[in-house]
């Protein structure tokens, strides 16, 4: 059942446990992405500081010189290495979370045509109120407006 005793058809409550699905699914992607920016952007200036001090200071100037000791240094490249997965898994977990969002979206919009009911008081109007109501408080979504 959604909520407390509120008799809706089993299609109705499926896509609304979806919906209850969905919102959780992009909360949680949305909370992974200041992580993955900040250890992103952490290891990065890590890395750029270490290739000043290591590599470009040492060096004098050199190319070939640069070029040695960019590849002698180990921990460098693993910082390298490191930034460069981090970033692609970033950018791989920000598509998603907007794919996520566009699927709630999209759920979220049908759930309010289905549930559309008339503006006098009636058992389906009290039927949708409940259920937007339970919807809200517990899941904070929000089946009132479009957009």
């Amino acid at each position: 059942m959604i909520g407390p005793t509120i008799n809706v058809s089993d299609d109705t409550e499926v896509m609304l446990k979806e919906l209850q699905d969905r919102k959780m699914k992009w909360d949680n992607l949305k909370k992974m992405q200041p992580i993955l920016s900040i250890a992103t952007g952490a290891i990065l200036l890590m890395a750029i500081y270490m290739l000043y001090r290591q590599v470009i200071v040492r060096s004098g100037g050199n190319a070939i010189m640069v070029l040695d000791l960019l590849i002698s240094n180990k921990l460098l490249c693993g910082l390298l290495l490191a930034c460069i997965t981090l970033f692609l898994y970033a950018s791989n977990r920000s598509r998603e979370t907007e794919k996520a969002k566009s699927k709630y979206e999209d759920l979220r919009i049908e759930a309010i045509e289905r549930l559309e009911a008339s503006w006098l008081k009636d058992v389906k109007s009290e039927a949708r109120d409940q259920i937007s109501s339970f919807l809200s408080k517990e899941h904070d979504i929000n089946i009132v407006y479009k957009n």
